[in-house]
């Protein structure tokens, strides 16, 4: 067994950008991918279409350079504030938002969007929705102990947030930190959306194997509780892919609503 100091960071420069997005997202194994990606897409639909979403503002603090969870969201929220804790991530994100050379495809993740709308538009067209909607892009580099800067994002209706806090963070009370201060631009009522995969250790980006904070549901939903929110609803979906890549046993959800600043 590795040791943790064998591990790599989320931060460290040893992660490529396009490589973390293509391996679990876009161009991996297909039931990897079905899982990662659909099991966030089903729920964002479910939730927009019955109106539990709303607002016309929202951030997005998802992992890497990742798109696919914008889709469902962009009918709605027609400002997104994409924030991201590294200069790679951010670089292979804009490359998609600028449409230039070597950016990842996205289009699997568009097409499945409109399928669950019932095909109601062209997924370039939802492609064209999500890169007006996108306002900003924006590093964050001191996540762990400043709030969101007031003078780069506004107040916002909903935060979401997939796969990303509990993989940058190394513990608990880390991870603690950080989502509060995600939260500081959050409007009271305004909604906490959150995907992440529990009871994993370490995730594979090329030849290095990177560490993760290893939780299980009910501890993110603690922590979300001690946050200032309510959790409305949850969901959990088993891990039904075995790979050397990574190790969680479930995917996870919950949509919580603000009730008090902490």
């Amino acid at each position: 067994m590795m040791s943790t100091q064998q591990y790599k960071s989320y931060h460290d420069e040893a992660l490529d950008a396009r490589d973390l997005v293509e391996t679990y997202f876009s161009h991996g194994q297909v039931q990897m991918i079905e899982e990662n990606v659909v099991f966030p897409l089903r729920y964002l639909h479910k939730w927009a279409s019955k109106g539990l979403l709303k607002g016309s503002k929202m951030i997005d603090l998802s992992i890497g350079s990742a798109v696919f969870q914008l889709f469902p969201l962009c009918n709605i929220y027609k400002e997104i504030y994409v924030l991201e804790f590294t200069d790679s991530n951010i670089d292979h994100f804009k490359l998609w938002l600028n449409k230039k050379e070597g950016a990842t495809d996205w289009s699997h993740a568009a097409k499945r969007a409109c399928q669950l709308e019932g095909n109601r538009q062209d997924w370039k067209e939802k492609a064209y929705q999500v890169r007006r909607a996108v306002k900003g892009v924006f590093k964050w580099e001191n996540y762990q102990t400043t709030p969101i800067d007031p003078t780069l994002v506004p107040e916002v209706d909903c935060i979401l947030s997939v796969y990303l806090l509990h993989v940058a963070c190394k513990t608990q009370e880390e991870f603690q930190n950080s989502l509060k201060n995600a939260v500081s631009r959050l409007k009271m009522g305004g909604h906490l959306v959150m995907f992440a995969a529990v009871n994993m250790s370490y995730y594979m980006v090329g030849q290095h194997r990177f560490l993760i904070l290893n939780m299980d549901e009910k501890t993110l939903q603690e922590l979300v509780i001690k946050t200032g929110f309510v959790i409305e609803e949850s969901g959990l979906m088993k891990s039904a892919e075995k790979s050397d890549l990574l190790d969680y046993s479930y995917l996870c959800c919950l949509r919580a609503r603000k009730v008090e600043a902490v």
